[in-house]
């Protein structure tokens, strides 16, 4: 997926966090901001930080070896 079509994060911080996620990362950070801004009524700006939580924790679920 390309990533050009993302919309930048509004906080500086978070969008050079987003510019370090590989694809996945990426789609899954965009997935969540998006479900939080429009289902959960949320600005963007706390969607996307929101959304940077979750991302995290994802990325370090992810990372975990399994057993």
């Amino acid at each position: 997926m390309d990533a050009s079509h993302f919309p930048i994060p509004c906080d500086p911080l978070i969008a050079a966090f987003v510019a370090t996620l590989d694809e996945d990362g990426r789609e899954y950070f965009e997935e969540r901001a998006a479900v939080a801004e429009f289902e959960g009524n949320l600005p963007r700006a706390e969607a996307e930080a929101q959304a940077h939580r979750l991302t995290v924790a994802y990325l370090q679920r992810r990372e975990k070896p399994a057993g």
